[in-house]
C-alpha cells in the first residue's frame, strides 16, 4: 500500500516523464512569448497560470497551476554554476 493511502490521501500528485515534458515546452513557450496563452500539460485546458520563482542564477523555479483540473506543481531545473571571470 502507498504510503499516502495510510494518511488517508486518496492519491499523490507529481508531474508523469510526459507531463514534465510538456511543461517545459510550456516554459520554453513563454519564454519566447510573454503574451502566449498556456495549455495545462495535464488536461490541456488553456489558461494555465505559470509564474516564475526562480532564484538565478543557481535555479529556475515555475510554479504551474490549472483551474481546469487542479493542477499546482512546481518545476524546478537546475543551472550550471557562475562562471567567474570573462573567456580569454
Amino acid at each position: 500500500m502507498p504510503w499516502w493511502h495510510s494518511k488517508g490521501i486518496e492519491w499523490a500528485m507529481g508531474l508523469s516523464a510526459d507531463e514534465l515534458r510538456l511543461a517545459l515546452a510550456v516554459i520554453a513557450r513563454r519564454q519566447a512569448d510573454a503574451d502566449a496563452t498556456l495549455d495545462c500539460p495535464r488536461c490541456g485546458h488553456a489558461g494555465l497560470a505559470l509564474a516564475d520563482r526562480s532564484a538565478r542564477p543557481y535555479a529556475e523555479w515555475y510554479q504551474l497551476s490549472c483551474a481546469g483540473c487542479g493542477l499546482d506543481e512546481t518545476v524546478h531545473i537546475p543551472l550550471g554554476p557562475p562562471v567567474i571571470g570573462g573567456l580569454d
